[in-house]
């Protein structure tokens, strides 16, 4: 028999694997790990054939080990991120896949999994719970308390993601990631001294860091853009990279100095490197209009059952940067009415309904209910109402409506040029946007979005009230009026100066809504088609009757 060497035994096991022969292909690899102890692969080997027997903990180690042999090899990297989320180890994975996305920035399977954590709302409720255990025998560790902050933020917790993160940086101000977390915490408070002091700090101590040069962007004065911008300048030429966050840091300072033609091909090109590794799906998303929409084809407003004294839930919909935040701001002015930001519980509780096709009925809606008041910040005693802007419920309208017969919604239409290019010239990293940094892709989620409200007002009509955001800021007054008697609540002169709110902001929106109300932010795609045109070609104008195209 011919003695058997590293590749031809490897060949076997993968011709295995290949053929759908997991047991054979495991023995073989297995076999090889003991006569080839130092080949990496066969450890690789035997964790994709674990895989693939949907056995990801026993997959773990072995990936682990291929990773550890092989550092620069990005797959193995990959699949150890990709088995720890599998395995329900959330924390360690998102930790881990960040940590790597740093070394192989260009790598999709890396976001990919980053991005499926990120969407999951009980994912962020496990990072705070695993942190609070381990924060019962460690009190002072800074990185647990700066890991819950930032999952308490994402969930809603303002207030507790805020004390959080300012007692982290109290025990470990020197650490850079929790500076900056406690930075960006201060900006959205709208304290954006308080942000830029400990910027500069960070920026004192590591001169290229591009999380701080790319937050600093974000508050610079005037005067400190002119500094930051040669600052910034020597990072993009010590990056490896076509690093996104300082293409967009760039991109904000010449915004600044120089305005908006200058800025924007700098911020086609950090678009253009953020979508490379984060691109959208035309055809998923109108799948999931589809599936969506076929769950809701006839009048189902009074399946659920609305509870004796809870706050009435009032639902800002629209596209990201429509008017949403804004309308949050003002609605908050009033008293007893609560802001919640941006929940992620429509999307978390109505993904169980689409992925296993259940229907959604009176009981389904009831349990919905109840699970979306369990798991949101609670509204302080005596709230009347509670307001939850995540913008893009407008996909799930027929389950809030459903599960809330005494919801209301608010759907916050403005021209979607403007809309595209205020997204086009802003960062969203996050994975539910990954259309923002694609102009065609833009106009793409536009129409979508108008088409999902086409069907949910021929459903819910009465219950979903059309504010346009031109006439809003034209004449805030009458708007504010018609919108509170809507919703059944009480009119407040408070209403009229969202910039007296003192509430958390986090979203783009973070410094817009801290200025008084005005028209200024209309019209300003006019003046740069040239760099806009795909976005302008695809918008459909029969979805836009309110606007001319001409």
């Amino acid at each position: 028999m011919a003695q058997q060497t590293p590749n031809s035994l490897k060949s076997k096991a993968l011709s295995d694997l290949e053929a759908g022969k997991l047991p054979q292909a495991l023995k073989k690899a297995q076999l090889g790990i003991k006569k080839f102890p130092k080949d990496s692969d066969y450890q690789a080997i035997v964790g994709f054939v674990l895989t693939e027997m949907k056995r990801y903990k026993q997959a773990i180690p072995h990936f682990a080990e291929a990773s550890r042999m092989k550092p620069d090899d990005v797959q193995f990297v990959e699949n150890l991120a990709n088995a720890l989320m599998q395995t329900g180890q959330i924390p360690r994975a998102l930790t881990y896949a960040e940590q790597k996305l740093a070394r192989f920035p260009n790598s999709k399977e890396l976001v990919r999994v980053i991005d499926e954590i990120q969407l999951k709302g009980q994912n962020w409720r496990l990072i705070i719970e695993h942190a609070t255990q381990k924060l019962a025998t460690d009190p002072d560790n800074a990185d647990l308390l700066s890991s819950r902050a930032r999952a308490y933020g994402q969930i809603g917790f303002a207030q507790q993601s805020t004390e959080d993160i300012s007692r982290a940086f109290e025990i470990a101000p020197e650490k850079e990631d929790i500076a900056i977390r406690k930075a960006v915490n201060l900006h959205q408070a709208g304290d954006k001294d308080g942000s830029r002091q400990i910027l500069l700090s960070v920026l004192a101590a590591n001169p290229v860091s591009a999380a701080a040069l790319y937050q600093m962007s974000m508050v610079a004065d005037e005067k400190q853009a002119e500094e930051l911008a040669d600052t910034i300048e020597t990072a993009i030429s010590q990056s490896d990279h076509d690093d996104s966050l300082l293409g967009f840091a760039k991109a904000n300072v010449t915004l600044a100095r120089k305005g908006l033609h200058v800025a924007l091909p700098l911020f086609a090109r950090a678009n253009a490197a953020q979508h490379a590794t984060n691109p959208y799906d035309f055809a998923i998303e109108e799948k999931k209009q589809s599936e969506i929409c076929s769950l809701f084809t006839d009048d189902m407003s009074s399946i659920g059952s609305m509870p004796d004294g809870e706050p009435r839930p009032i639902f800002v919909v629209g596209q990201p940067r429509s008017g949403t935040t804004l309308m949050e701001m003002m609605l908050s002015s009033l008293p007893g009415v609560v802001g919640c930001g941006e929940l992620m519980l429509g999307a978390d509780l109505s993904n169980s309904y689409l992925d296993s096709n259940t229907p959604f009925d009176a009981n389904a809606a009831a349990d919905f209910a109840q699970e979306f008041r369990r798991l949101m910040p609670p509204p302080p005693k005596g709230s009347t109402a509670f307001v939850d802007k995540m913008p893009h419920n407008y996909q799930r309208v027929g389950f809030l409506l459903a599960a809330f017969p005494e919801a209301r919604v608010i759907n916050m239409i403005r021209d979607p040029r403007d809309v595209g290019l205020s997204k086009w010239i802003r960062r969203f990293p996050e994975p539910g946007l990954r259309y923002a940094s694609d102009l065609k892709a833009i106009a793409h989620s536009a129409n979508l979005y108008r088409r999902y409200m086409a069907h949910w007002n021929n459903i819910f009509g009465d219950r979903i009230l059309s504010v346009s955001y031109e006439e809003l800021v034209a004449d805030p007054e009458t708007h504010s009026k018609n919108i509170t008697a809507f919703c059944g609540i009480g009119w407040d002169e408070q209403m009229m100066h969202p910039e007296r709110n003192t509430q958390q902001v986090r979203t783009a929106s973070v410094d817009q809504v801290r200025q008084r109300i005005s028209t200024r932010s209309i019209g300003g795609w006019r003046d740069v088609t040239y760099h806009i045109q795909p976005m302008l070609d695809g918008f459909d104008q029969a979805l836009w009757p309110e606007y001319k195209f001409d």
